[in-house]
């Protein structure tokens, strides 16, 4: 009889335990992370850096199709005269122009895609660990980003806590 109450108060105990655990109540907010780091200035430098580098790039790449075009338009007006092997020359000195052209485009395109993400990544790692720390200070239980477009529903139950992350990361009267 007593193991029969001892089992008993035990199940009860820990039926009104995960009870209660279960009623806790989540404190939900969101952010936008892109508003976020378009406000923050060292993003303009990040893409005045980047701006710059691509100017550089493309006008690397102007260059090489303006030699590659006027050695098209040359082979082209001088064709009918060419001698067979001299035609062969320059048809594979046009494909070779070509091939390295298009070789630019590619590695020039990824170097800014990744010249782009070294210089945002320390920016965002600042900007969630502002999220982070504003959360931890307002207890929430999470914090969406309705940036990335995964968030469907946003109830008015949800805080944004952009301003307090912006006053974290921000000093006073500095404002975008």
């Amino acid at each position: 009889m007593k193991n029969l109450l001892t089992t008993i108060f035990g199940a009860l105990l820990i039926s009104v335990s995960i009870t209660s655990f279960s009623q806790t109540t989540l404190k939900i907010g969101h952010v936008d992370i892109a508003q976020l780091l378009a406000a923050m200035p060292e993003r303009d430098s990040a893409a005045s850096v980047l701006g710059r580098e691509t100017k550089e790039m493309q006008k690397t790449y102007d260059d090489m199709t303006d030699v590659y075009n006027k050695m098209l338009d040359d082979y082209e007006k001088n064709q009918a005269v060419l001698s067979e092997i001299v035609k062969k020359n320059k048809e594979a000195e046009l494909l070779d122009k070509e091939k390295r052209l298009r070789e630019f485009e590619q590695t020039a395109s990824e170097s800014l895609q990744k010249r782009n993400s070294d210089l945002i990544q320390p920016i965002l790692d600042k900007i969630l660990k502002a999220v982070d720390k504003v959360a931890g200070e307002n207890g929430f239980t999470y914090i969406l980003d309705v940036s990335k477009g995964s968030v469907v529903y946003t109830s008015k139950d949800s805080q944004n806590i952009n301003p307090l992350v912006l006053k974290e990361l921000l000093p006073e009267g500095v404002k975008k």
